[in-house]
């Protein structure tokens, strides 16, 4: 009897000496599990790309105006006699709406929504705009470009009334950027110029605006270079 005793009592030692342990190694695997999620989020947050790109075109512009305080360029870029200049410029403005998932979190800024606002035929100038802001490019198309927004032409309702936008979709042939000295992801606006007739000669006035976000420090340093 005493023997079985013994036993018992072995067993019960055995048995409390291994649940702290085991408990212990619970947490900890599940502590090992957490970490190993969050280091994956976050590696595939580094490698996954945040665009706040409003996609005007597939066409490059034929020229790109720089304006810097004043509503005449500053400089003019042209797709074939300014190459060097024409691509730096134009690759520095794509890469100013790229970035990484996680950057964009940190910044609070990863789920960007792009706005899209009528401005009215006779209200939004580019003088008015210029003024605004450092400096602000002005992209011309050859031929007149159709504005689409999810893969469909974008409609704006409050157009519908004017000859030259058949069924309110947005046709344009310029289109004026802001550029602004600014760390971190700052707002770009994007003013499209108003047809006049429908043949497509523009208006002095901006249509519609879209704005988004951006990071144009690298941008404004480009123009910077351009300028000198």
């Amino acid at each position: 009897m005493s023997k079985n005793n013994d036993n018992l009592r072995n067993e019960d030692v055995v048995l409390k000496t291994k649940e702290p342990f085991s408990r212990t190694n619970i947490l900890a695997t599940v502590m090992i599990c957490i970490l190993g999620v969050l280091a994956i989020v976050t590696i595939i947050m580094a490698i996954v790309p945040k665009s706040y790109a409003v996609h005007l075109s597939d066409n490059n512009p034929h020229y790109i105006f720089i304006y810097e305080g004043s509503s005449t360029p500053a400089t003019t870029l042209f797709a074939d006699e300014h190459k060097e200049d024409y691509d730096k410029l134009l690759s520095a403005y794509e890469k100013s709406f790229k970035q990484s998932s996680l950057s964009a979190l940190f910044q609070k800024e990863l789920f960007n929504k792009i706005e899209y606002d009528y401005l009215g035929t006779n209200d939004k100038t580019l003088s008015n705009i210029v003024t605004s802001n450092d400096y602000v490019l002005g992209f011309v198309y050859s031929q007149e470009q159709t504005l689409y927004r999810n893969g469909d032409p974008y409609v704006c309702e409050e157009l519908k009334y004017l000859s030259q936008y058949k069924d309110g979709v947005v046709k344009f042939k310029k289109v004026w950027i802001t550029v602004n000295n600014e760390n971190g992801v700052n707002t770009v606006n994007f003013y499209f110029q108003r047809l006049a007739s429908e043949g497509g000669s523009e208006s002095s006035y901006a249509i519609l605006q879209i704005t988004t976000k951006g990071l144009q420090e690298n941008l404004f340093n480009t123009i910077e270079e351009i300028l000198k």
